[in-house]
């Protein structure tokens, strides 16, 4: 919940948002970076920050349309973005690899299948690598620029991932060459 906040907090810091268009960031945010968030709903955090004095809320209708609520900041709100923030930064947990559990048993597979598996995985990060260079390029990203260029924050994103991806291909590569 602490990153829901932190998340919704930290885009109203931009200014206030209907909660479509949280809606939308939320969905443009987890595509791009799969995992980053999870969510099924913004009504139940915006609610609780509500309740908690985090944001206010402020119901408008236009025409015909439905009624449209308008989230805002509050100080206590952009105090807590502050400490999410910070604790967010200073929190460090042991990074999770799908293959780990693998690589334990590894020695029940035979050398043959153990080696063509491990290029196979490669071939897998080396095309996961090539669609994130792909997004990074794409024009449908938030941009900080008016001439489209993403903004540096995503790029820190893009970069971090793409190391990750790079230190995993290196290491598997050096894995089945010692096999």
């Amino acid at each position: 919940m602490k990153e829901q906040e932190l998340l919704f907090l930290g885009f109203l810091q931009d200014g206030p948002k209907h909660g479509y268009q949280l809606k939308k960031l939320t969905r443009d945010i987890s595509v791009t970076f799969t995992g980053l968030i999870k969510t099924d709903s913004i009504y139940y955090p915006l609610q609780k920050m509500l309740k908690n004095g985090l944001v206010t809320q402020v119901s408008g209708k236009e025409g015909n349309r439905p009624l449209k609520y308008t989230y805002k900041i509050t100080q206590k709100g952009k105090d807590e973005f502050k400490k999410l923030l910070l604790s967010n930064i200073l929190t460090i947990e042991k990074p999770y690899f799908s293959i780990d559990l693998s690589l334990y048993f590894l020695h029940h597979i035979p050398i043959q299948p153990k080696r063509h598996y491990l290029q196979i995985r490669i071939k897998l990060l080396n095309r996961l690598k090539k669609s994130i260079q792909n997004l990074r390029a794409s024009q449908s990203l938030p941009s900080a620029s008016p001439r489209g260029e993403p903004s540096p924050n995503l790029s820190a994103i893009f970069e971090h991932n793409q190391e990750l991806l790079d230190a995993e291909i290196k290491f598997i590569t050096r894995l089945a060459e010692k096999i």
